[in-house]
């Protein structure tokens, strides 16, 4: 019985401990000199859901986020990806075993939005070794004007722009990638919490092409 009363406050703080909420990953400055040619890039280009399950390094989730949509002019803030009006609508969250993440191109770092392992939310078929999952979120109230429809033309433009990104850097560094339009729309926006201005364009899983 003694031995008990040990045990259980134990198990209390163990628990306490694995269920505390996520904390915010600080992310690398972005290797400049890694990767091959543009044109090598574009030649290699392409398309894949054969990847394997092992975990991405933070230098090259960091080096990936900075080039699909990071601020490649700290002066003025501009970012590596265009946007309409420089609305810099296009927001991209993460999707990691640990949980979902925010990113946070000033700050360089993922933002915690909500904890555990929501992968197999946004996987679809084919993808279940994919070890991050990129949801690329264009936020409308960012331009100043226009109609909805125009806006969300917009948006679409901007998150194309950034998907490319993303797809030109996994084709440079040995890693696969696919954007996808596919995925449940109303089941991410309750988990994330989005506005009815923030909607979903694109997501992409990643991760190091088989060998």
């Amino acid at each position: 019985m003694k031995s008990l009363r040990f045990i259980i406050p134990a198990l209390l703080v163990s628990v306490t401990v694995s269920a505390q909420d996520l904390q915010p990953v600080k992310l690398n400055a972005p290797d400049l000199n890694r990767g091959m040619t543009m044109m090598k890039a574009f030649e290699k280009r392409a398309s894949s859901q054969d990847v394997a399950p092992d975990k991405l390094s933070v230098q090259d989730i960091s080096d990936l986020l900075w080039a699909a949509n990071g601020i490649n002019r700290p002066e003025i803030g501009k970012r590596t990806a265009p946007s309409a009006m420089n609305a810099q609508d296009i927001d991209i969250y993460v999707f990691l075993q640990e949980g979902v993440y925010l990113y946070d191109a000033k700050a360089s770092e993922l933002t915690p939005v909500v904890a555990g392992d929501h992968r197999a939310l946004i996987k679809g078929r084919g993808f279940d070794n994919a070890p991050m999952f990129l949801l690329l979120v264009s936020d409308l109230s960012r331009f100043k004007f226009g109609e909805e429809s125009l806006r969300l033309g917009w948006g679409n433009m901007d998150g194309g722009i950034v998907s490319e990104n993303i797809s030109l850097f996994c084709a440079a560094t040995g890693m696969g990638t696919r954007p996808r339009a596919g995925m449940p729309v109303e089941e991410l926006t309750k988990l994330l919490k989005l506005s009815p201005d923030q909607h979903l364009i694109l997501n992409h899983p990643v991760g190091y092409l088989l060998k």
